[in-house]
């Protein structure tokens, strides 16, 4: 064998194992996105289900519980400081406005998504059985 085809061989087979290890860690990276922003579209699903009621079930607070820990552990730095400042207020007011938490979800979801802004504000349907 040739010094010329021994040297292909090895950028062949060295070009080869960039790829991979590039292949590789694009889709780690995509993995990791996707599974964040899953987590963040329940979070939000949750937060919207649980605001804005006159009572809280216990499965309400259930999930508002499970929607603040899933943002203060996927989020970015902004969304896990609202929803650090909502869970104090929460705790000691046994009220707190989801509103500026929601939009900010909301438009980073949107943004992640590829979707178009949104101006508006949230709206909430509640409908009460009687």
């Amino acid at each position: 064998m040739k010094s010329d085809q021994l040297i292909t061989i090895v950028l062949a087979m060295a070009g080869w194992s960039i790829a991979y290890w590039s292949l590789l860690r694009r889709d780690r990276i995509a993995k990791k996105r996707e599974m964040r922003t899953q987590y963040l579209i329940e979070a939000y699903r949750r937060l919207e289900s649980a605001g804005n009621r006159h009572t809280q079930s216990p499965d309400d607070s259930r999930k508002l519980e499970s929607a603040i820990a899933d943002i203060q552990l996927f989020g970015s730095t902004e969304q896990v400081e609202l929803s650090r400042d909502f869970a104090v207020a929460f705790s000691t007011k046994r009220s707190a406005s989801l509103d500026q938490l929601l939009e900010l979800l909301r438009r980073d979801l949107r943004r992640e998504l590829d979707l178009g802004e949104i101006s508006d504000r949230i709206t909430y349907l509640r409908i009460i059985d009687e």
